[in-house]
């Protein structure tokens, strides 16, 4: 069975450091996401899921393709675990946050939620995928 969800890579334009959540299921920091309710569009899963799970509301950043009108371009579709013969596709999106200075909120889907630099990443448990992204984001939206 697939599952849709939708996640953003959240990212302070100011100091440059990213959003991320430490997921209780992986005991991992990752981006935060989930799933895309029924006759949700995957921009507004996105946006969604980052204010529930961190109390942060966010700008999605990327081209309107082909038509202004259209949906925001993804980052990237990823293929996430692949347990119990379900696939979990995750739509994925950069963004920053509307307010930088934002208190961070937790749910009960994330124990902690902190903004971090690239050379943290290096420090505490991550997906490699997560340091992938945010340098990608880094060097095109953010020319670093």
């Amino acid at each position: 069975m697939n599952h849709y969800c939708a996640s953003a890579f959240i990212i302070n334009p100011y100091d440059k450091k990213i959003l991320l959540v430490k997921h209780a299921d992986y005991d991992k920091w990752l981006q935060p996401g989930g799933h895309i309710e029924p006759d949700e569009t995957p921009e507004d899963a996105a946006v969604r899921e980052v204010y529930e799970e961190t109390g942060i509301k966010i700008k999605l950043l990327g081209e309107r393709f082909p038509r202004e009108d259209d949906f925001i371009r993804p980052l990237g579709v990823q293929c996430n675990r692949k347990k119990d013969g379900n696939r979990f596709i995750d739509i994925i999106y950069a963004a920053v946050p509307n307010n930088p200075n934002e208190e961070l909120k937790i749910n009960d889907e994330s124990i902690e939620a902190g903004w971090f630099s690239r050379n943290e990443l290096e420090r505490i448990p991550v997906f490699t995928d997560v340091k992938i992204t945010m340098d990608y984001i880094l060097r095109n939206y953010f020319n670093k």
